[in-house]
């Protein structure tokens, strides 16, 4: 394998990069929210402060998920428990703690396989696989990185099963197994979506197939490795394929070939600016020329590769460099600097020793104490199986005993009873009968309603599947490429990722909100709160949300109100049922249209109507509008993903209120949504 290139894992740590951008008026907002509710709520409302601040502030984070493990507890609910135990665990991360962490990741680990929660195991294993991976327990990460895979694919996450079977493709090429290296590496490729994570692959089968000195095979793979780096753009595997091909074409023995892949690696490399790139192109480069005879060339690029991984103290390229550079001069007759040389690349060799010593030991104390571990489980288990089959074959003695006894004194009875109580016995019975069939028809249409209530959350959930993937598929992607090519990319650029991201994130959090609203109405544990507010701040608190977007699609905000007229409502209904109107009429509209807001007193009534003059709804879509039966969802006019859930909410929230809702909609003329709310 190359000498210089660092395999890192590629981890699905979403919430590293969401909590940053989660603005700190919303984190006081959540903070005074938890501080006023109680409950399961206050669980939910300080596991998401918890969230949020793992990165920014992970000490303040651990003190709100500490109250939450508490009241999670207190009121015995083992999910929300789970849940703040597993980022308890991300926030001790933050700080250094890993065992500490680690402990944390295992005790959420228990609860989130009792509750079968796939897509939390999936995130937990990749987290613990990354301790695993950080404390140099190859085994174990493997093991982890296997669960992750197995679960990603009940669920077909691509991009998790792309990220998983890669990294378990690391793990053998680190472990020198290359043949399951490429096995896993392969089956990456087909799940592998952009063509800068195909160029990465390619690279790493190809450093197998150059060991194995199929060079072929591996000259296929960089030619096809440079095309998918140069569409995707991406310099780093540009650098990666170009140093490869120099190393091939230097053993065909095509030195003028090699020495033109060298220069245009090290030529990618210093636009990247990234130092290490710089380093592993230079020594690669010094090491042709020295190989080629051309010595003093050799000693320029070396020293150059020399000084920056001083700069950056790179052990590991640091002993390569003073390997190398020891046989330059001493070829060169300078045994003094050839001396000193070998000096500096002892010093580095014993320091990278002791490190690999001290990984190996601690990997083999902590495979000790797994097995330990398992052998204890292991008798504790079989102990509990033995435990539970007595008491099954005791409860089942009991039951027999029981119903002989109670055949016995139902045969003694018949035989003294009279006819009459025979007779009575027997009335007795045929209302027992209608009894059960009344139960039975009750039953009956309980299940009627209980499947009514399952097709309904079958129908929402596979609505929001897509939408819900989409953002954070999103982060994903975007912050790749801000992690793996920050440096590269213009200001321009960064601030465009960002802004893709924090679209994104704006979308999710709206989705989550609306998706929270349906849960909690959907329970019956939504309640009105009524009070005295200004129409006119009530709107406007509706409408702001929305001013960015509409700007951002030249569309048009008018909103006429009468300006000193209150009302008596909810506000966080009114606010959620204009909202999503609002939300959905800039969806419709086209670049230049016009959302209006207008609110009139007509006959003791207060008549509000959101109306656009967007794309409109067919005639045969508006009777199931508000529905859930049938519902496909229309992307917006900049191909806007959506759930249908915001017109839901609409219509519930509504009859919640006693206000009545129209509709009326015209194709490529627009809609009109009409509230009439009772003024008292």
């Amino acid at each position: 394998m190359g000498n210089y290139i660092q395999k890192l894992f590629i981890l699905l740590l979403i919430f590293l990069y969401y909590s940053n951008l989660f603005a700190q008026e919303h984190i006081d907002s959540l903070i005074n929210a938890a501080q006023k509710s109680d409950g399961k709520e206050k669980i939910s409302l300080l596991i998401k402060l918890g969230y949020y601040l793992s990165s920014d502030n992970p000490q303040q984070a651990v003190n709100f998920l500490d109250e939450a493990i508490y009241l999670s507890d207190s009121l015995k609910i083992k999910n929300k428990k789970a849940d703040a135990l597993f980022n308890k665990g991300v926030a001790l991360w933050h700080l250094g703690n890993i065992q500490e962490s680690e402990n944390y990741y295992k005790s959420a680990r228990v609860i989130y396989e009792e509750f079968q929660d796939t897509l939390s195991l999936i995130k937990l294993y990749n987290s613990e696989a990354i301790n695993h991976s950080m404390r140099g327990r190859s085994d174990i990460a493997l093991e982890m990185f296997l669960k992750s895979l197995d679960y990603a694919n009940k669920i077909n996450d691509r991009q998790t099963i792309f990220n998983t079977l890669f990294n378990i493709g690391i793990v053998f090429d680190n472990r020198g197994e290359l043949d399951k290296a490429i096995e896993h590496y392969n089956k990456a490729l087909q799940f592998a979506d952009e063509k800068g994570s195909k160029a990465l692959v390619e690279n790493y089968l190809a450093e197998i197939y150059l060991t194995k000195n199929d060079l072929k095979k591996a000259e296929e793979l960089l030619n096809r490795a440079i095309l998918n780096a140069e569409s995707s753009g991406d310099l780093n595997s540009q650098i990666w394929s170009y140093t490869n091909l120099g190393t091939l074409n230097f053993a065909k023995g095509n030195l003028n070939e090699a020495e033109k892949n060298l220069l245009t690696a090290l030529e990618l490399s210093r636009k990247s600016e990234y130092k290490l790139d710089i380093i592993h192109s230079l020594t690669e480069l010094g090491k042709f020329y020295f190989k080629t005879k051309r010595l003093k060339e050799a000693e320029k690029h070396l020293l150059e590769a020399f000084d920056i991984a001083n700069q950056i103290n790179s052990v590991q390229d640091l002993s390569n460099i003073t390997n190398v550079l020891k046989d330059v001069y001493a070829e060169l007759n300078n045994y003094k600097q050839a001396f000193e040389f070998l000096k500096l690349n002892k010093q580095y060799s014993d320091t990278l020793q002791a490190i690999n010593q001290n990984e190996k030991i601690l990997e083999i104390e902590t495979k000790y104490a797994v097995k330990q571990k398992e052998k204890e489980a292991q008798l504790l288990k079989n102990e509990n199986e033995l435990q539970k089959k007595v008491i099954e074959t005791q409860k089942l003695i009991a039951i027999v005993v029981s119903v002989l006894g109670l055949f016995l004194v139902i045969l003694i009875a018949l035989l003294i009873l009279s006819r009459r109580k025979i007779l009575a016995a027997q009335k007795d019975l045929i209302m027992k009968n209608e009894e059960i069939e009344l139960s039975r028809k009750e039953v009956a249409a309980k299940n009627k309603e209980l499947e009514v209530l399952n097709s309904t959350k079958d129908k929402f959930f596979s609505i929001i599947a897509h939408d819900l993937r989409n953002p954070i598929a999103g982060f994903v992607s975007i912050s790749d490429i801000l992690e793996t090519d920050y440096d590269r990319i213009s200001d321009q650029e960064k601030k465009s990722l960002l802004s893709q991201m924090n679209n994104s994130s704006k979308n999710l959090i709206a989705l989550l909100e609306n998706l929270l609203t349906w849960a909690r109405l959907s329970s019956n544990k939504i309640e009105v709160v009524r009070s005295k507010s200004k129409l006119s701040e009530l709107i406007f608190s509706a409408v702001s949300p929305y001013e960015h977007w509409a700007r951002s699609k030249r569309v048009n905000l008018r909103v006429e109100i009468p300006e000193d007229k209150k009302i008596e409502t909810d506000p966080f209904i009114f606010q959620t049922v204009v909202g999503n109107l609002i939300n959905n009429a800039i969806k419709f509209s086209n670049s230049g249209d016009t959302v209006s807001v207008i609110a009139k007193l007509e006959n003791g009534k207060i008549k509000l109507s959101v109306k656009d003059n967007g794309v409109g709804i067919p005639e045969h879509r508006l009777k199931n509008i508000f529905g859930f039966d049938n519902k496909k969802t229309t992307k917006g006019t900049m191909n806007e993903s959506g759930t249908g859930l915001g017109l839901v909410l609409v219509k519930e929230l509504s009859d919640k209120m006693n206000w009545q809702i129209e509709v009326h909609s015209q194709p490529q003329l627009g809609s009109e949504f009409i509230l009439n709310i009772s003024d008292n």
